[in-house]
């Protein structure tokens, strides 16, 4: 823990730079060396003063206690930030690898800085956001964490830093044997799709995305440039692009943006000084060098392999839940039908449920990738990979990072199961609008 406090004096050289559903992130604009290069992570609190997340204030729950049983600075937290460090530093680091996850520093803050950041940033946040939750001034510490949408931290940057953000979401299809047989279709079709079409029907987004993560995950040249291509026509909140740490292109957490010749125009201005082709090409360039920086990397193979811990689908696990929580199991009582889930083991269960919930932060983080052009034979530096692109010519350094990696509450299981019957319902009901039969595998 850092002994450095902020205070309320210290507000101003913060500015909001975007949130999700629990975290704010405010990025450093001050002179201090210290916070050079840096943002912070704040915890929200819901307005209707239901804590975020449902966890106790003072840490786990006692049944996730068990289930984090071997991760011992984690079972004895107290604290909701110092925990989430806990769990991105010891269970989704050495998962994902040391070079690619920096799980930050914890640093102490007065109850007035947090504050004075409310005041300060809410009319910059979306109104749909606000009106929902606001700064959670009751916590001591924030989380302090390199800016990863710049490159050389705590410099002046000598050149332009390109980042783009992509949220991959799940890379494969599930084949377990848990799924019920009117829901075979999920062996087939993506959850991103299918979770499209519920959308499209709730208004959070405009119009269906293209973009298919199955072949961001290929490993394929080819199929890679398709999803890129996919995800820069249909950003929704899967893709954005930060120039120096300013959003460039895609949305602040608003699913509806589609890219129009008018933001094409801007965007192709704005890689002028980086992406060295003609007028008209740069955003092609661009999706180029994103690809193929994905397909060099093979950072999503390491990706996947942590979102297939979930070996048993949500219609599986959910069976080990209510047997773990020592209820009597919900859908049981639904479908009528026993599942062989709950014979198996206790410590399988807790097993079971673990990789299950390590799978659903990794199927919901996002990947950061920062790039930044160098010249051809100056000696490189060895902390970065580097990337030649063909068609312009150019040499560019490039970094990789997993970002967002939350730990998700035990009690979100029945939301996962909830939300998943509903994907299933409405992607059912649009196919026998369509006349349409799934297909039996």
């Amino acid at each position: 823990m850092e002994e450095i406090v902020l205070e309320p004096k210290d507000a101003v050289d913060w500015s909001y730079r975007g949130e999700g559903a629990v975290n704010l992130v405010l990025a450093y604009t001050g002179s201090s060396p210290s916070f050079l290069g840096k943002m912070m992570r704040i915890q929200k609190m819901p307005k209707d003063g239901n804590e975020n997340g449902d966890k106790s204030e003072n840490g786990l729950t006692t049944h996730e206690k068990l289930i984090w049983g071997d991760v011992k600075d984690l079972v004895s937290c107290k604290n909701k930030e110092i925990e989430e460090y806990l769990f991105v530093k010891h269970v989704m680091r050495p998962l994902l690898g040391r070079k690619h996850v920096n799980p930050g520093i914890l640093l102490l803050v007065a109850k007035e800085f947090l504050e004075s950041v409310e005041k300060i940033i809410t009319s910059q946040r979306p109104s749909w956001r606000a009106d929902v939750a606001s700064v959670d001034t009751n916590r001591s510490s924030v989380l302090l964490m390199d800016d990863l949408t710049l490159f050389a931290h705590g410099h002046v940057e000598d050149k332009p830093c390109l980042s783009v953000e992509i949220k991959p979401k799940c890379g494969f299809l599930p084949s377990s044997s848990f799924i019920a047989e009117e829901n075979v279709i999920k062996k087939s079709i993506t959850r991103f799709e299918m979770h499209q079409v519920l959308k499209l029907r709730e208004n959070e987004i405009s119009e269906i995305s293209e973009y298919d993560p199955l072949d961001l995950f290929s490993g394929s040249k080819e199929r890679i440039l398709e999803a890129i291509k996919a995800l820069y026509t249909t950003p929704q909140n899967n893709f954005r692009v930060f120039l120096n740490g300013s959003l460039v292109f895609g949305g602040l957490g608003g699913g509806i943006c589609k890219t129009t010749s008018k933001v094409e125009l801007a965007f192709e201005h704005i890689l002028k000084d980086i992406i060295k082709t003609d007028d008209g090409l740069r955003a092609d360039r661009f999706i180029e060098l994103v690809a193929e920086t994905v397909y060099t990397s093979g950072v999503l193979d390491q990706l996947l392999d942590v979102q297939k811990l979930d070996r048993y689908n949500i219609e599986g696990a959910i069976h080990v839940y209510y047997d773990f929580i020592d209820q009597p199991c919900k859908v049981c009582r639904e479908l009528n039908q026993f599942s062989s889930m709950h014979s198996i083991p206790m410590d399988e269960k807790v097993n079971i449920l673990k990789e299950f919930l390590i799978s659903a932060t990794a199927k919901d983080c996002s990947v950061m990738i920062s790039f930044r052009s160098t010249e051809a034979g100056l000696s490189k530096s060895s902390s970065h990979s580097n990337l030649h692109l063909e068609t312009t010519k150019q040499e560019f350094e490039y970094k990789v990072h997993f970002i967002d990696l939350d730990m998700r509450p035990l009690k979100k299981m029945e939301v996962y199961y909830e939300l998943d019957k509903k994907i299933m319902n409405t992607y059912l009901e649009m196919l026998k609008k369509k006349g349409t039969q799934p297909q039996c595998l």
